[in-house]
């Protein structure tokens, strides 16, 4: 019983610090292409922190449990797909949720999407290994690496680290620290083996629709946009926005999400939360095919896709 209340309580802040650095894939990669690294430093940092919490959790413990996966040509695909479809929905999983939880009514029909689209899709079982030394030393490296060269860039270009804009107070050490204190939470949470991560909850009620039984553990993902909630009644910056007709467009849209990480084999949450910090080569690869679905639109011709949760409006 202890362990349960624990457990949710720390989900609970993680949404809660997920929503206060406006954590989201599509305003990273955006905000990085536009000469702003602080989201990027937000989502890499704190990917980093989780493999090195994964890490000493796994001396301690004596290793990890979860399977990680070869790369594919599925992933690449399934990718791309979530990118181009997070971009035109204006957030991944976490700004969707986030978006929601802040009054945008009209981000329930992607999250309606998302159930409709892993109802569609069942992922078939795929081989799985456990993580090498070498797998986990290439992508922890390749993080650090990441974070040095983008603080490097963000110290000449005078940028301090500031994940959301709309708080002051939380920049520089301030920032880092709440990186930290999120990072090992999530990693506890990681080996507690529950399903927290945002995308979860729709895979489970998707797959209720085909059938399959609804466990009462799929409700822990509930606390992630309890916490966001939390977080925006806190700040007193919930402001509801009614669904218009034209907000429809993001039913096929968080269908197309859902489909892409089925495909991909995780979706951004998993990858970043989960598979990456472990070591995982197919979670780099997905990022990166995500990322480029995300940067795909504007190389071939211009949109009009919808903003980001977090980003301010172009004057």
């Amino acid at each position: 019983m202890v362990t349960t209340a624990l457990s949710l309580a720390a989900i609970l802040v993680v949404g809660m610090a997920l929503a206060l650095s406006q954590f989201c894939f599509v305003r990273t990669v955006l905000g990085a292409r536009s000469g702003n690294l602080s989201p990027a430093r937000c989502v890499v940092g704190l990917s980093l922190l989780i493999a090195v919490s994964l890490l000493v959790l796994a001396h301690w413990r004596g290793g990890e449990t979860m399977p990680i996966y070869n790369p594919q040509l599925a992933v690449v695909f399934g990718g791309l797909v979530f990118g181009l479809a997070a971009r035109a929905n204006g957030g991944c999983f976490v700004g969707t949720l986030n978006g929601l939880c802040k009054g945008e009514s009209r981000r329930l029909l992607t999250i309606i999407g998302w159930i409709l689209g892993y109802a569609l899709l069942r992922g078939s079982a795929i081989p799985g290994h456990r993580q090498t030394p070498l797998e986990v030393g290439l992508v922890v490296g390749g993080l650090g690496i990441l974070v040095l060269v983008l603080n490097r860039r963000a110290s000449h270009q005078h940028q301090p680290f500031m994940p959301n804009p709309s708080e002051p107070g939380l920049q520089g050490t301030v920032a880092w620290a709440l990186m930290l204190a999120t990072g090992i939470l999530v990693g506890l949470l990681h080996h507690s083996g529950l399903p927290w991560d945002p995308s979860s909850l729709a895979k489970a009620l998707g797959a209720s629709l085909r059938g399959s039984p609804l466990t009462a553990v799929s409700a822990y993902a509930l606390a992630i946009p309890l916490g966001m909630a939390l977080l925006h009644g806190l700040r007193r910056d919930f402001s509801p926005v009614p669904i218009k007709a034209m907000d429809f467009k993001l039913l096929p849209l968080g269908m197309l999400m859902a489909m892409g990480s089925v495909w991909g084999m995780g979706a951004n949450d998993s990858y970043l939360f989960r598979y990456l910090p472990l070591g995982s080569m197919h979670a780099a690869l997905g990022l990166t095919a995500m990322a480029i679905g995300i940067l795909l639109p504007d190389w071939i011709g211009p949109i009009s896709p919808a903003r980001p949760p977090g980003t301010p409006s172009p004057q």
